[in-house]
Formats: structure tokens, sequence, C-alpha cells
């Protein structure tokens, strides 16, 4: 199969590195630099200690356009910033084979959007579940494990969709969902926690949750994302092991067979924050590089989405202020940022 993978930020950076010794890809990135350190360093993927794993040496696949090479593609993963997905996908179309698909790996949901141009029959959705950094430029750290989810748009599972999770494999293990509409929106839950406060408090996952106030923050967060999401009619799925909802619950509601004590959801939340306590949130990242964050992708849909079902998501509405306010300069990345939001 023919396969390119756009953007070599962190997720891109550890897919390509995976896959190229089965699939060679094609590497496309808009950043000349990263295409210069790659074509003379290899792309360089390190485990969760650091240590150098994997080298791809095949740098003169690496273009900063399409339009710089002539092949066709039957498989072209997305892995820019929700940002420059769209663009990213207007660019890349023209290069797809006769049977030839996308495949989104954004934070948060960006797919109504791609549907606006891109036919449902060349777009599969999916979901990183690992943590990664770029360490730099063509430089990419592995700092958590965690599943990939992937799904057709319709529900419908496909022949290329059991082909894709084959590809997948490779880099870590693969399920496909018949559910992705519910398990992206989970996974923005997860993200609309654990990215934008992280990006701005500037902590890590482990020392964000190692405070019992933050976590009264990260409780309230996922509370209005679930609500939305009951009023919405989206079913949630369970991504990397966690329930959402049962996070989410009132005190009173039973989830299932059981519920969750206050206590219980509590030390839930410390406990992935020992598991994941390296994790550094991408979008504080991109934020230290001075560029625009994915949280209009992340919190902004649970606002929007509050407003089409009448529901207050002050606290979500408050975090989206505050990133806008870093990225203008009118506010520096800080913990005090969290605690406006107790």
């Amino acid at each position: 199969m023919k396969i390119a993978v756009v953007g070599l930020g962190a997720v891109g950076g550890v897919l390509a590195s995976k896959i190229d010794k089965e699939y060679s890809p094609v590497l496309i990135s808009r950043n000349e630099d990263i295409v210069k350190k790659v074509r003379e360093n290899g792309l360089v993927l390190k485990d969760f200690s650091g240590k150098k794993v994997y080298s791809v040496q095949c740098c003169p696949q690496v273009y900063t356009s399409f339009d710089k090479q002539s092949e066709k593609f039957d498989v072209i993963f997305l892995c820019t910033k929700a940002t420059s997905v769209e663009s990213a996908a207007r660019d890349a179309l023209p290069f797809l084979s006769e049977i030839g698909f996308l495949v989104s790996f954004q934070n948060g949901i960006v797919e109504n959007s791609l549907l606006e141009f891109v036919p449902e029959r060349k777009l599969v959705g999916g979901i990183i579940g690992f943590g990664a950094t770029m360490v730099a430029p063509g430089e990419v750290e592995m700092t958590s494990a965690g599943e990939i989810i992937v799904g057709e748009i319709d529900g419908k599972v496909r022949e290329r969709t059991q082909v894709l999770k084959s590809i997948l494999d490779n880099v870590i293990e693969t399920r496909i969902t018949d559910n992705i509409w519910g398990a992206k929106y989970s996974k923005l839950l997860i993200n609309a926690c654990i990215t934008t406060m992280g990006a701005v408090s500037g902590l890590t996952l482990g020392e964000m949750l190692s405070k019992p106030e933050f976590r009264a923050v990260f409780r309230r967060i996922l509370y209005e994302g679930v609500e939305v999401a009951k009023r919405k009619g989206i079913k949630l799925e369970k991504v990397s092991g966690v329930s959402i909802h049962k996070l989410a619950a009132s005190e009173r509601e039973v989830c299932g067979k059981f519920c969750l004590s206050k206590y219980h959801k509590d030390l839930i939340i410390k406990i992935i924050g020992r598991k994941y306590r390296k994790l550094k949130s991408s979008s504080l990242q991109s934020l230290e590089r001075g560029r625009k964050t994915e949280v209009d992708f992340i919190n902004g849909i649970i606002v929007k989405y509050g407003k089409e079902v009448n529901f207050n998501t002050s606290v979500n509405e408050k975090l989206v202020k505050i990133v806008h306010e870093i990225e203008e300069g009118k506010r520096k990345i800080s913990p005090e940022n969290l605690k406006d939001l107790i």
C-alpha cells in the first residue's frame, strides 16, 4: 500500500517511525526546519525512558508539500493540529488513489468541518490514545502507552477498516469502533481536562492531578461535557480503559451496576495522574512555540453543544477564554489560572 503521513510533530513522528519498516511512508511537513532535520539526520523515535529505539533513514521521501512528489496514496494519515487540518485535507485530496482515503487524527472533533468538502467514503475517523512529545524537530518521544481507535463515519466496519487496523497495529494496539462519533467525543472530554488544564497551568499531568483542588476542576469540566452529551444523545465510549460517564456522574446517579462515590472518582483521577505523570499537554507545547491551540475544537465544542441544548458550561467557557488570552499575550501560563476556576 502507498501511505503518506502529513504532519511530523509528536503523533505524526511516532506513526511514521513505527510503520516505516513495513510501508516506507512518504512524509509531508510544512515545517521546513523539520523537513531539513529529517533529511539530514533521519526521524528519531525515543521510548518512555528517553532511549532512542528507532531512526528512519529513508529521508529522500520527506517533502514540504504533496506537489513535490508524483505518487497517489491509498491511505493518508492527517496528523496536523486541528487548526490546520482543513487546509491539509484540501492539499491531500487530489493525491488519493481511487480507493484511497484520509484518516483524521486530531484532538477534538474536526470531522464535521472536513465533511463539508471531503466525501464521506474518503474519510475515516481516528483517535490517538498514547502520549507523545516532539523533543526537537525530527525527534519524537512516546511518553505514555494507550490504544489507537479507528472507525468509519457511518459506523459500518469494512474491509478497509480491518486493513487500517493491521497497519496501525505496528504502532500500538488498535481497536475498531462502530461509534466513532461517541468515541471522538469521549476522547474530547479527556483532552478538555488534561490538555487544556495543562496548557493554562504549565504543569505536567502528574503535577496537576496531585492537587485536590485541581482534581475538582477536572471533575467539573468533565461533568459539563457529559451532561451536554446526554442532552445531545451522544453515546459515550470507554477510551484508554476509562469510562468517562462514571467519573462525571452525580453522587446519586447509578452508572450501570454501581455508583462511584466522590472519593472513588477522586481516587481514579489521582491514579490517572500518577500513571501518566510525564504527560505534557500538546496545547502547552503549542503555546510555548507561540502557536494557536486546538481549544476551539475541544472545550469550544462542549461550549457550542451546550448552547445548542441550553446547558450551562461556564467552566469550559472560562477555560476557552483563558487560553485565548494566553495566545494573545494578555495572560501568562501559570497554575494560578486553574485557581481562577475553583
